[in-house]
């Protein structure tokens, strides 16, 4: 575990959001034992291995302040992490692990959306609390015992429908990933929906293999197309490809896309994708108490490094975690799943910004951001 020694006026998630539980004697606080486990299943290796990676720094950051606050006495939290690559089967043999031992409080669900919808049915039927990371479509909060503190793209996408309405785009067209529920839903779905009320025309549709590489088909048939705008629903290593092979084929529109743009994945597009817009949940330079404060911990502990959104959304899971367990003052899974709900009741601020729920599905007012050929930026209001 890591030791930051941060104070709790330091950390964004701090406090509960009730009575919780105060220290007591003992290792732990009341009802708490001296060591909780949490089982954090992830995707270390594959495709989105960068979205697991990045993940496990927020989670180590949030527990040395969870320790360090006092939020739950002296209890310390053990998170066992499991790899869960790119299989549902997998991710679905370590959620059945974790419930058949009853050291396991609660888990952190995988990031990918297949992933996640093979785990929920089994861990809402046997009452195991569980928090999920990114996982954006739908049959992923299915009841009670699933939460969600990545809020689905959906929600704040409107922000991108501005930006087109203020550009003056009158025509789009959209390609998107069909491998990932997430990206299919905002290709065909959300897109249209803002075309719609935007006043823009979507003159075509298309996807794209889960990990493709290679996208002059449908780049030139986008350039041949020459719409206002082109939205890219893709994962974010296949952005800088995609995004390069467009403007090789001669396409010079906006370019829109969505938060797996982000966390460096159009580093390696540099100039080249300079201009390219979208709607996030958290980027670090956005004007926010509590996310000034995560982001200034996080370039502490990890010698400068810029955090990203995966990492400030595994943080807020953590916290979002530990201020349940507080609130329910135990590790009887029940009574956690009573304590995240009175949680998500209140809201909190976190790395993220002020985060409320409906249901069990977290919210974020979002940001739309720009990427300047080096770094992505907050787009100002009407710009």
């Amino acid at each position: 575990m890591l030791a930051l020694g941060l104070a709790a006026c330091t950390s964004p998630g701090s406090g509960t959001s009730g009575s919780g539980s105060d220290a007591g004697g003992g290792s732990g606080a009341e009802g708490l034992p001296d060591t909780l486990r949490i089982m954090s299943i992830r995707a270390l290796t594959g495709p989105v291995s960068f979205a697991g990676l990045n993940a496990q720094k927020g989670i180590d950051l949030a527990i040395a302040q969870i320790e360090a606050d006092g939020l739950l006495g002296e209890t310390t939290i053990e998170v066992d992490s499991r790899d869960s690559a790119s299989s549902p089967q997998e991710a679905a043999s370590f959620a059945s692990q974790a419930i058949a031992d009853p050291s396991y409080v609660a888990i952190v669900g995988p990031e990918a959306s297949a992933q996640a919808t093979a785990v929920s049915p089994i861990v809402d039927q046997q009452g195991m609390p569980t928090v999920y990371v990114q996982a954006g479509s739908e049959g992923v909060v299915i009841g009670d015992y699933t939460f969600r503190i990545t809020p689905p793209a959906a929600s704040y996408f409107d922000l991108a429908g501005d930006y087109a309405e203020q550009q003056g785009v009158t025509t789009a067209s959209v390609l998107f990933n069909s491998g990932n529920p997430t990206l299919v839903q905002l290709g065909q779905e959300v897109v249209p929906e803002l075309a719609a009320e935007h006043g823009f025309e979507v003159l075509s549709t298309g996807g794209v293999e889960a990990t493709q590489q290679d996208f002059t088909t449908p780049a030139s048939s986008i350039a041949g197309e020459d719409p206002d705008a082109a939205f890219l629903m893709v994962q974010g290593p296949q952005y800088p490809v995609a995004i390069t092979q467009l403007r090789q084929a001669g396409y010079d529109g906006e370019l829109i896309g969505m938060s797996a743009a982000g966390a460096g994945n159009l580093s390696s597009a540099g100039e080249g994708a300079a201009g390219f817009v979208w709607p996030t949940n958290f980027t670090a330079e956005q004007d926010v108490e509590s996310t000034r404060t995560f982001v200034e911990a996080y370039r502490e502990e990890y010698d400068g490094e810029e955090p990203n959104n995966y990492a400030a959304e595994a943080y807020d899971a953590m916290w979002f975690l530990a201020r349940g367990i507080a609130e329910a003052g135990s590790t009887d899974r029940a009574a956690v799943q009573e304590g995240l709900a009175a949680v998500a009741g209140e809201g909190f601020d976190g790395a993220q910004g002020e985060i409320t729920f409906e249901g069990n599905d977290a919210r974020v007012p979002g940001v739309l951001v720009r990427w300047d050929g080096s770094a992505e930026v907050p787009v100002e209001a009407g710009s």
